[in-house]
């Protein structure tokens, strides 16, 4: 990989989800249907500002555009904002209620369900972008990152206003990932896990990745990764697809939030001229470290993410090549 000291060229400007994350885990296997015994926790986060934590923490500049209420998760958003040093350029809106996510996670770490009350980011109309302030920082970026919390129209919007620029796409869930459809053309890579490629494309969701990596490629989707879990991710890059195996994650703790990191690193990396396959294995040891128990301080570190990237088993070709979904 390049020189890290490149790596902190890159300005990102991040629109998207950042709000109040609550974790509830299982003590024991869950039950559907029943009561079942655990620990709830709260974090702040969402898909962009997991994104944008990564990228700062890279040393990339962020200037991130959000929408809270004027309630007490509102402030603990706007700190947490603050002390990762993050530009926060947020909309608040005072007599609303802060976005929330709440996850069951398993005894495991597996997420068995969430809920998503996010009514307030259908309020990130255009018109929010056309502000002088926000206007003039998405001109100062060198590349753009959003997640499907915004409405459809204000995705495509900022798909048209980055220009030659390149801009990054996350899928967010099922329901939501449908509405980047229309930009595909426009993204220099999205981001989804397999369910939310099979909603984007309009596909069956028991279909291999590789033929709904397949069915993005033909939508016009330059560059992708479809990821699986703990199986083998789909990159799709310039015409070309392969599958990489994602490091061994010996002790789990909690997969929320690892496909964010995932755009994230793989974004930082490729905004600094990496080769997307390349960009996609630093994004993939990123998101490894940020689900496991055994993350060491100091692992989360260009030096450390790329020695690691370097001794992951070698890509392979996909068993179909674009024929699945023929």
């Amino acid at each position: 990989m390049s020189d890290p000291a490149s790596y902190r060229d890159a300005a990102f400007f991040v629109a998207g989800g950042a709000h109040i994350d609550r974790r509830g885990r299982c003590r024991d296997a869950f039950e559907p249907g029943a009561s079942n015994p655990g620990t709830m926790t709260e974090l702040v986060g969402g898909a962009a500002l997991n994104a944008a934590r990564v990228l700062r923490g890279f040393g990339s500049p962020v200037r991130l555009v959000s929408a809270r209420g004027g309630d007490g998760s509102g402030e603990v958003v706007a700190r947490a904002l603050a002390a990762l040093d993050i530009d926060d350029m947020s909309m608040t809106w005072l007599d609303r209620r802060t976005p929330t996510y709440t996850a069951i996670l398993d005894v495991t770490g597996d997420l068995v369900g969430g809920l998503a009350d996010m009514a307030l980011y259908d309020l990130m109309r255009p018109r929010v972008f056309t502000r002088r302030h926000i206007r003039e920082a998405l001109a100062a970026a060198d590349a753009l990152l959003l997640d499907a919390n915004l409405p459809a129209e204000t995705i495509e919007h900022l798909a048209n206003e980055a220009g030659k620029r390149p801009i990054f796409a996350i899928g967010v869930s099922p329901a939501k990932a449908v509405r980047l459809a229309p930009a595909l053309p426009k993204l220099a890579a999205l981001f989804v896990s397999r369910a939310e490629a099979a909603a984007i494309t309009g596909a069956s969701p028991d279909g291999s990745a590789g033929a709904l990596a397949e069915r993005l490629a033909e939508a016009g989707c330059r560059r992708a990764v479809v990821t699986d879990g703990p199986r083998p991710a789909t990159i799709v890059f310039d015409g070309e697809m392969r599958r990489q195996m994602p490091p061994e994650v010996r002790s789990l703790h909690d997969v929320t939030g690892a496909g964010d990191t995932l755009a994230g690193a793989a974004s930082f990396a490729f905004a600094a001229g990496e080769p997307f396959l390349e960009a996609v294995r630093f994004g993939m040891v990123a998101a490894s470290l940020h689900v496991s128990a055994e993350r060491r301080s100091g692992d989360f570190t260009v030096d450390a993410i790329r020695e690691a990237a370097r001794k992951l088993p070698p890509p392979t070709e996909n068993d179909h090549e674009f024929e699945d979904a023929k």
